[in-house]
């Protein structure tokens, strides 16, 4: 089985075609994929001419070279010299493959044609042989190119990648040379930009390489610096970045829960960067985004981005059980300082006394529209930390930096949708309508401090 895995291999490496344009012709490979591709999926093995004709003819004018002539009579004959290509139902001498009764004669005796029975046999069977000869094709007759649309079309490929989450057969770790190998991998597409993605789809991936003098890499976790506004000339900000275009887009990661691919440039902090080119880091949830003045006191877009262990993990929302409002409950300390553990990755340990307190204060009624939510088990509220407990925020896990909400006021919220006023005016900043007060009752009183945070991140003046 190996030799004749080589002998296949070894003909494609020989294969003679033609170079008249500079370059190695492409009528001969994609018709080999495309035989390959009827292999794969069980399909006859051989074809008659004119049944084979319009899909030949529709993929070599789709992915051939530039300019070359669509004409499938040519391989369709040509490839009986590889010794990987059998025409069947042939009478008299086939005439020469680049000659002019070529194709009457093809539609004259409609010859069958395909794969020698040994090698559709060996091709169909064992997918890695299908992938060994597919690779020794793309990278000869395609090089610096991904062909995946003719793959697909070849039916060599299973479903088409939408570009988001792991790229397939692309791993965690590995390294690129440039910018353009990371484009032709599908991992980074464009050749220039930080962030791939759009605001109604989410971002794609992100380049991580030092750009931004604000960005802070700290492995498991990232605070990355939007894109926009800086002098090319100089590599400063130079004016305030817009929640437009790839900013946008990792906004929407976030509201959507996407994860987002994270490259690394050998530019970037040398503690977590590679020594040279760029290297795929795998996939990381979007957390956290609020905008502040950078360092260079223009308004910049930041994101807190988190790895995803091996086998992501959903959150588990808390149920409590009912109970009449306590404000005589003692209020629990919580932590000013919090506690990290390591795990695969580090997380932050929160105080569920200080969530169970809060919520059950309020009765489990959201503090901004009142509504109170019946479960099977009890009641369902939230706690919302006003200034976010991860890096960079570092918001005390204590009852007067937590709110107790509804789901959809707890998300609108941390979208910075929603934002709070030292008199407890809420804003609606979608239509910047004042919507109400915030509740707050004796036994739990809010630091305004917290309130001032939370604006100045998603309202600055």
């Amino acid at each position: 089985m190996t030799k004749h895995l080589d002998d296949i291999r070894s003909a494609v490496a020989g294969l003679h075609v033609d170079r008249s344009s500079g370059q190695p012709a492409r009528h001969q490979p994609i018709t080999l994929l495309w035989a390959m591709g009827r292999a794969a999926t069980g399909r006859a093995r051989l074809l008659p001419w004119k049944d084979a004709r319009p899909d030949l003819k529709r993929l070599l004018k789709e992915y051939g070279r530039p300019g070359s002539d669509p004409a499938p009579q040519y391989p369709f004959v040509a490839l009986q010299d590889s010794g990987l290509w059998q025409l069947d139902g042939v009478m008299g001498e086939v005439p020469v493959a680049r000659g002019s009764k070529l194709l009457p004669w093809l539609n004259s005796q409609n010859p069958r044609g395909g794969l020698e029975g040994w090698v559709y046999d060996l091709l169909a069977d064992d997918p890695e042989a299908r992938r060994l000869v597919t690779d020794d094709l793309v990278s000869r007759f395609f090089e610096g190119e991904a062909p995946h649309g003719l793959l697909r079309d070849a039916l060599l490929l299973g479903p088409v990648f939408d570009g988001f989450g792991p790229v397939p057969g692309v791993k965690a770790g590995t390294v690129f040379a440039n910018r353009a190998a990371l484009h032709r991998a599908q991992v980074h597409r464009p050749l220039q930009g930080g962030i791939c993605g759009t605001r109604e789809n989410g971002a794609e991936s992100i380049v991580v390489s030092g750009g931004y003098e604000d960005d802070e890499d700290l492995g498991d976790t990232i605070i990355y610096t939007g894109q926009g506004g800086r002098d090319e000339r100089t590599g400063q900000q130079a004016s305030d970045q817009q929640l437009t275009l790839g900013n946008a887009a990792l906004v929407t990661s976030r509201t959507a829960g996407r994860p987002v691919r994270v490259v690394r440039g050998a530019s970037g902090d040398p503690q977590h960067s590679p020594a040279s080119g760029y290297r795929y880091d795998g996939l990381y949830l979007v957390d956290d985004y609020w905008s502040e003045r950078g360092q260079s006191g223009h308004l910049v877009w930041r994101y807190r981005l988190v790895k995803l262990p091996n086998e992501p993990l959903l959150p588990v929302p808390s149920l409590a059980v009912p109970t009449q409002p306590a404000p005589t409950l003692p209020v629990p300390a919580g932590q000013e300082t919090l506690t990290r553990v390591e795990a695969s990755f580090m997380r932050i340990v929160r105080s569920s006394a200080v969530a169970n307190y809060v919520k059950r204060a309020h009765d489990f009624s959201c503090q901004v529209c009142g509504i109170r939510l019946g479960t099977p088990t009890g009641a369902y509220a939230e706690a919302a930390h006003i200034q976010g407990l991860g890096r960079p925020h570092n918001g005390p896990d204590i009852a007067s930096n937590v709110l107790c909400l509804c789901p959809n006021h707890h998300k609108l919220f941390d979208f910075g949708m929603l934002v709070i006023a030292d008199d407890l005016a809420i804003t609606d900043r979608s239509t910047e309508q004042v919507i109400g007060r915030l509740r707050e009752i004796p036994a739990h009183q809010i630091e305004r401090r917290f309130l001032a945070y939370h604006r100045e991140h998603h309202a600055p003046v």
